[in-house]
Formats: structure tokens, C-alpha cells, sequence
């Protein structure tokens, strides 16, 4: 049995109305099933395990019928069915892509792409392509086994833009390449970006001058902030930004728009769950929840019912201003479920940490959250971020500024958190910063185990 072909370049599809979209999502979620029942193992051992039949799906309503899986699911199986696992259902010579996630959650899942599959990846930018023949765009991520990146400048080449893969190269290399060629587009992970222009600023190199009108922010949610967006906006000269989020063992999931924010996810390639987490019970529109997704178009390693672990809320199903009636997910993801902290009581996200940093004025973005035992065996929270270097200072204004940022913090963590945090002003420079190809990893947890749960006090 093979899938069908599936049209996804179709701009169309983004503003069907929402009936006709879940027909075609029960079309594509009956052919999946049937498909994966009768060329892998390993999910015709899954549905078999929950009592489920290919004939038993009907259409989007029976998807609680289906089994879950997890990404440590995934490592194992490759683990023990290596190289790829037994949810390979396309044969080896029609393999023309491999790349792998990060690893950031553990062993990196290894993700190959046949020809069809790859081709539909770069139909998915094209569909909604923002690029002609005259931009320049500089990536500053390594896109090496990265599958959006790689797949989001292909088709940006293939609409005539001039694509400079500056991934490998020093920040300030990629610095000195945009004062010469002036990208009207740069790509990068909210942090690294953040980091390129401090080093600009202390180059004496004005950013904001090269006319760059698009800054896309990939591989961390930390562009949802307002404050964020804002900070990276009036460096780069007022340029839009945007805020991509896809999975490399899903597909890229999707992006925001002029009207809206909010993540668009691209229904007719995935469907969508918002479950409660560690369960498997549907929260309401607009509650938090875990994000779900089901591969409907992918023929050579398509997931059913994927826990991702992103944890994040789900609009209503009305449609967004530019017209897409897919559903979106507001803001934007909110944390992952096992990043969650648990504090004296509390729970709280590392983003809701960043959201108080940049809410204080002479604050750099870099920072450090950490999490250890006093003497006593209580849990101890200690938030170390950096002075905003502006300009040459004398000690004593340094000392003073010090002082004034820890405590407006202090405040503004309270209030975020509900818990009080010791706060470390450091000099600029002081904490370490990310590599382009690396997601910033900011919490430090050095607590014993009995002090990370929901039951600490």
C-alpha cells in the first residue's frame, strides 16, 4: 500500500472553511492508519496493543481511538531496531534526506525523508513564500541535520532569493557580511540573535542602520515575549519579527502572521490535540495543555498521536485575521512539561523568569536560573543575569546600577513567580553564551531530587 499524493502548495488550503478541512483531515487520518497498520511493525503492534483496527477509524472523531508515543518510545525503539526504529515505512532507495533533532531531551532521534516527503516540506514554505529574487538572507544557525532551516532556505533559493548559510562562521564574520551585503532577512534562535547584537554594539556597528526588514526567530520560543520581540525589533532597525516552531521528527508545525502572534498551525499536514499532561483527557480551547500531533502526510517515518511534550494553548477554531482558519496556538508554546519547576510550593516556567528580566530597564538578556540546597536542605533560587552594557562606566555608577537592577528585579520575579529569588547582577559578559547551533540552556538544577517535586515545601 502506498499513500496517496496530497496537494500542500496550495495557498487555498490555509482559508477552507473549517468543515471542509476536517473532511480532508479524516480522508488523509483513514488512508495514515491503514497505511502504518499494514507497513510497520511497530504501530501495527500499537493499535493492536489498544484494541484498534484500521477500520475502526472513521474520521477526526475516533483519534482517542489511536495509541500515543513519546519520543523516549522513539529512542528505544531505535535503540533496539537500529539505525531508524520499526516506524520506517518507506524503503531505502527512496531516501533523500537525513538529519536528526537535537538531542537536547536526550539520544537525537534520526529522521529520514523520502523524495515525496521532502518535496512537501518545501512545498510548506512555499505555499505562504515572503521571499522574491531580491532579498539576501543570512541564517546564522548552523542548518547541518536540521530539517526546518534546511528545508525553509531551500525554498527560499528556489523563489530567487540569495541565501547566505552562515551557520559555521564567527559572530563576527556574520557581523562583517551584513554591513557588506545588508541581508533584507536573518534568521536565528532568539538568543543567538540577541548575542549578535551585543557584539555589533561593542564593534561599534549600528544594526539598525543596514535596512533589515525580517527577523526570523527559530528553535526557541522566546520571541513570543512582547518585551523580547520588541528588544530584538528596535535592533534590528524595526524590523517584523517571527516566531517559527516545528519538530524535526513531526514537520515544520508553523508561524505567525501580521495580524496575529499566535503560532498557525498547518492542519492539513498535522493534526492537533491539546491534552491534559500526563493524561489523556482533551482540555478546553484556551487552557493549557500538552500539544499532540498526528503526521497525515508523511509516508516514510509518520507519527500517530506524538506527545511533544511542548506545553502551550489552542484557539477556539475561529479564524485569525488573515484569513487562515487552522487553528493556532496562542502566543506561542509556553514550556515543556519537563522543564516545569517546582519551588517551595510553586511551579513556574524558565519563560516566565525571562518575561520579569526584560520587564526591568539595563537588563541583558543573558541569564542564568539556579537551583540549589542551602545548608539546611531547603531549596534555594538564585537568578544571575548581566548589566547592559551602553556605554564606558565608571565603578562606582556600575555598583550603583548593579544595585538598583537587583532589587527592581527582585520585585519583578516576586510578582512573576510568587516566590522571592536571590538576584546576581554580573558585569556584561559574564555568563556563558550560546553557540549558533545550540539552544541556550539556562537552568542549573542542583537540588536533590526530593526538592523537585510538586510535594517540596
Amino acid at each position: 500500500m502506498r499513500l496517496p499524493d496530497y496537494l500542500v502548495n496550495d495557498p487555498g488550503l490555509l482559508t477552507i472553511p473549517r468543515d471542509r478541512l476536517r473532511d480532508l483531515q479524516g480522508e488523509r487520518l483513514r488512508a495514515m492508519v491503514r497505511y502504518v497498520y499494514e507497513r510497520s511493525p511497530f504501530w501495527r503492534e500499537k493499535l493492536e496493543q489498544v484494541g484498534t483496527a484500521p477500520e475502526d477509524v472513521r474520521g477526526v472523531d475516533d483519534i482517542g481511538r489511536l495509541p500515543t508515543c513519546t519520543k523516549q518510545e522513539l529512542q528505544r525503539e531505535q535503540e533496539e531496531h537500529p539505525p531508524l526504529g520499526r516506524y520506517v515505512c518507506t524503503d531505502r532507495a527512496e531516501w533523500v534526506r537525513f538529519f536528526a533533532t537535537s538531542g537536547t531531551t536526550g539520544r537525537p532521534l534520526r529522521r529520514v525523508f523520502s523524495a515525496r516527503d521532502w518535496g512537501y516540506m518545501i512545498d510548506r514554505f512555499t505555499r505562504q513564500s515572503p521571499w522574491t529574487p531580491d532579498d539576501v538572507i543570512l541564517l546564522t544557525l548552523p542548518i547541518d541535520g536540521a530539517a526546518g532551516p534546511t528545508a525553509g532556505m531551500e525554498a527560499a533559493a528556489h523563489a530567487g532569493a540569495l541565501v547566505i548559510a552562515g551557520g559555521l562562521w564567527s559572530t563576527e564574520r556574520k557581523i562583517d557580511t551584513m554591513v557588506s551585503l545588508r541581508p533584507t532577512s536573518i534568521t536565528g534562535s532568539t538568543s543567538y540573535l540577541l548575542h549578535l547584537t551585543e557584539v555589533a554594539r561593542k564593534k561599534g556597528i549600528d544594526l539598525s542602520s543596514l535596512g533589515v526588514r525580517t527577523v526570523a526567530c527559530i528553535g526557541e520560543p522566546g520571541a513570543a515575549l512582547d518585551s523580547t520581540r520588541a528588544k530584538i525589533s528596535g535592533r534590528f532597525g524595526g524590523a517584523a519579527v517571527t516566531d517559527g516552531y516545528g519538530m524535526t521528527e513531526v514537520f515544520p508545525l508553523g508561524g505567525n502572521c501580521a495580524f496575529d502572534r499566535s503560532i498557525h498551525l498547518a492542519e492539513d499536514i498535522v493534526l492537533v490535540e491539546c491534552l491534559r499532561p500526563g493524561g489523556n483527557e482533551p482540555v478546553e480551547p484556551g487552557e493549557l495543555g500538552e500539544l499532540v500531533y498526528t503526521n497525515i502526510v508523511g509516508d516514510t517515518q509518520p507519527l500517530l498521536r506524538y506527545r511533544s511534550g511542548d506545553l502551550g494553548r489552542l484557539s477556539d477554531g475561529s479564524p485569525c485575521g488573515c484569513g487562515v482558519t487552522h487553528l493556532r496556538i496562542q502566543g506561542s508554546v509556553e514550556g515543556r512539561a519537563d522543564d516545569m519547576i517546582w519551588y517551595r510550593g510553586a511551579n513556574f516556567f524558565p519563560s516566565a523568569v525571562e518575561s520579569a528580566i526584560s520587564s526591568v530597564e539595563g537588563v541583558a538578556s543573558e541569564h542564568q536560573i539556579v537551583l540549589t540546597d542551602d545548608d539546611a536542605g531547603f531549596p534555594h533560587l538564585t537568578v544571575r543575569v548581566e548589566r547592559e552594557d551602553t556605554r564606558d562606566d565608571t565603578r562606582q555608577y556600575v555598583a550603583a546600577s548593579a544595585h538598583q537592577i537587583g532589587s527592581a528585579l527582585g520585585i519583578a520575579l516576586k510578582e512573576a513567580l510568587g516566590v522571592t529569588a536571590e538576584v546576581e547582577v554580573l558585569p556584561s559578559g559574564a555568563l556563558p553564551r550560546p553557540s549558533p547551533g545550540a539552544k541556550a540552556r539556562r537552568v542549573l538544577d542542583q537540588r536533590h531530587q526530593s526538592n523537585r517535586t510538586e510535594e517540596a515545601r
